[in-house]
């Protein structure tokens, strides 16, 4: 047997046929109850019939090159996207690729804001295949020795079906994401020179990269405490700022790392609570790291409400992972719930939701409460979340 990592865009029927099993086997081989339901990041055995391989990615001096190049090309269309930040640019069978930064140097710990534009500069309309949810993938990695420390779709939830996106000539595909400058481990990144990589994860063009240089700068690094196991369960929440009632700013909860997000003041207790879906066509995410004891077991609970004001239509996925990780940051366990349609979530009123961990894997010393928001076409409605928990029930 073997290990296989899912990857962007992975199905389980894709998986098997790529190993020449089923996916029946491979439910049985990892216990899966439902092959609709499977994470990026995630480990699966598989049988040793086939060693999956990438595609080598160009050096940064080709980046640069195309960049130049396509700049003179399409120049127009880039001077008014751009306006005056960082960027580079692609051209890949009819589809300009811009990826933009709001700056290129950044103090420890500032939000790397990050767009990646895809422009149809042919004449004909482009029609994009999508195995899953996901539109996009973005890998940060350091460019001393090109070793990677962030990747945006790891341990996320995306929805188990295909999807058809079609862009006509002249029209742009936007999309946003903010990066916290934390790795895949939820530790703020150190000072140096790092390297943004993004993808259009559609069939045939996941492995084309577009690349963009940025610099964390030395200074004043955000402090990032190594966890410490309790040895007690006591059954308080571990969550800080549980009730969302600290903000830094309107879009940043204080102690969560979040993602188009906002703050609401529609709450189930106190002043506010938190709304996924900022921008109610774009994914949102909202997590938070705790130190957790080995071998316990541990509830989740939650308020959540969907936000229909005016009758807005809601088509979209909310999802709640809980990702167990040892002293090295490495995934040990995942605790994974949903994905919930709007047809499961209350319309303006606040519904409890709970669940149970099972028993944490032994090695684990943190946990991530992760909640996810993916929009689906038409989506006009947001997620409320207030009153959330987690809390220690027993120790084996």
């Amino acid at each position: 047997m073997a290990v296989y990592i899912v990857q962007p865009g992975d199905t389980l029927a894709q998986i098997a046929a790529r190993f020449n099993t089923t996916v029946a086997e491979l439910q049985r081989l990892n216990n899966l109850a439902n092959p609709n339901l499977i994470l990026v990041g995630q480990q699966l055995t598989v049988p040793d019939t086939a060693t999956p391989a990438g595609t080598p990615a160009p050096t940064p001096s080709e980046t640069d090159q195309e960049t130049i190049r396509v700049t003179r090309q399409y120049s127009g269309i880039i001077r008014t996207l751009v306006g005056g930040r960082p960027y580079t640019a692609r051209l890949v069978d009819g589809l300009l690729y811009i990826l933009l930064l709001d700056q290129q140097v950044y103090r420890p710990g500032q939000e790397v804001r990050i767009t990646l534009n895809k422009v149809n500069v042919s004449n004909r309309t482009i029609t994009l295949r999508y195995n899953t949810g996901q539109r996009f993938e973005l890998v940060v990695r350091r460019a001393a020795d090109n070793a990677e420390v962030w990747r945006y779709s790891r341990g996320r939830l995306f929805i188990q079906q295909s999807a058809v996106v079609t862009i006509r000539p002249n029209q742009t595909a936007i999309y946003r994401y903010v990066w916290d400058q934390r790795d895949d481990a939820g530790r703020q990144v150190r000072p140096g020179d790092y390297v943004l990589e993004a993808f259009n994860v559609a069939r045939g063009l996941q492995n084309t990269a577009i690349r963009i240089r940025l610099r964390i700068r030395e200074g004043d690094v955000m402090p990032t405490p190594t966890p410490t196991p309790p040895f007690e369960c006591t059954g308080a929440n571990l969550l800080q700022n549980a009730n969302f009632e600290s903000w830094l700013s309107a879009t940043r909860p204080r102690n969560w790392n979040a993602a188009n997000v906002r703050r609401s003041e529609v709450a189930f207790t106190g002043r506010f609570a938190v709304e996924m879906g900022n921008l109610p066509d774009e994914p949102a995410t909202l997590a938070q790291v705790i130190p957790i004891v080995g071998g316990s077991n541990n509830r989740v609970s939650f308020r959540v409400a969907e936000d229909v004001e005016g009758s807005r239509m809601g088509n979209f996925s909310f999802g709640v992972q809980v990702f167990f990780r040892n002293r090295s940051g490495t995934v040990v366990g995942v605790a994974p719930q949903g994905p919930f349609s709007p047809a499961l979530i209350e319309d303006e009123v606040y519904e409890l939701f709970s669940f149970t961990t099972g028993r944490v894997p032994a090695t684990a010393v943190t946990a991530e409460l992760r909640f996810t928001f993916n929009p689906r076409t038409g989506n006009q409605s947001r997620i409320r979340i207030d009153s959330a928990e987690f809390r220690c029930l027993s120790l084996s």
